[in-house]
């Protein structure tokens, strides 16, 4: 099921039957549309119609679906899954794919950058059982770099060997992409679009999922392991504040209200 919500009231306005067990979803820009993850094999991308808040289309898939993104251009949505280790590439105005990627092992996070005129450049790919990232280029389609984190600092209070690194995002202004350490409980930064290493800022415990401020000045990562919410400045690679939460926070957004 997928739930809406009111927005104003918090309450529950109606359940929109899925095609299978969900687990992560994207909204068009226009908000006409929601496209959600169906992890339940075999797998689809099912697309939700948010007027009449009917499921108008499933869009079959070659494995469980982990996570979607939204292209910043809005044109296109990328779909991971782990099981399958494949990316797929699907067009959001015909629903339908368009191209896919395999992969050595199966696809997690992903972060994407932009190119000057708005058009996807490039997906940043977190993949399982490796301390860093892969470089997929939109436009030929294929892998391009697998670029390894440091080893230092190290430090990091608990370790997941299936997935090192789990967050992963762009910059809104398109200069840098944070990656996550669970080893080194710590987020680097890269410089865009060269990949030069700029440095690290220390997080709390088990960094997760990132999300930014719309202006590009704050980061806000996930610590799993103590409930926290580490909220950095972009600039200055520092920690300005950690915020208590719920129970092992994961998945985060930014959400800009009128």
């Amino acid at each position: 099921m997928l739930d809406v919500v009111d927005q104003k009231t918090g309450e529950i306005i109606k359940k929109v039957l899925l095609s299978g067990k969900p687990n992560t979803l994207v909204a068009t820009k226009d908000g006409r549309r929601v496209f959600v993850a169906i992890h339940e094999d075999p797998g689809a991308l099912d697309v939700i119609d948010t007027t009449s808040l009917k499921r108008v289309k499933s869009i079959p898939k070659t494995g469980p679906l982990h996570d979607v993104y939204l292209t910043p251009d809005g044109k296109f949505v990328v779909a991971g899954s782990i099981e399958a280790k494949l990316l797929t590439v699907v067009d959001v105005q015909t629903e339908q794919a368009v191209w896919q990627i395999n992969f050595d092992t199966g696809p997690r996070t992903m972060g994407i950058e932009a190119n000057p005129d708005g058009s996807t450049r490039r997906i940043f790919v977190s993949p399982s059982f490796f301390h860093g990232f892969e470089v997929v280029d939109f436009a030929e389609r294929k892998v391009v770099a697998k670029i390894k984190l440091p080893d230092q600092p190290s430090g990091g209070m608990t370790h997941d060997p299936r997935s090192p690194s789990h967050g992963i995002g762009v910059r809104p202004d398109n200069k840098a992409l944070w990656v996550t350490s669970k080893n080194a409980d710590a987020v680097f930064v890269y410089s865009l679009p060269d990949l030069k290493l700029l440095g690290h800022a220390r997080t709390g415990v088990r960094p997760h999922w990132v999300t930014f401020s719309p202006d590009s000045k704050r980061i806000y990562v996930c610590n799993t392991a103590e409930n926290t919410v580490s909220v950095i400045d972009t600039n200055t690679l520092k920690e300005v504040a950690r915020i208590p939460t719920g129970e092992g926070p994961k998945r985060i957004e930014t959400l800009v209200l009128p």
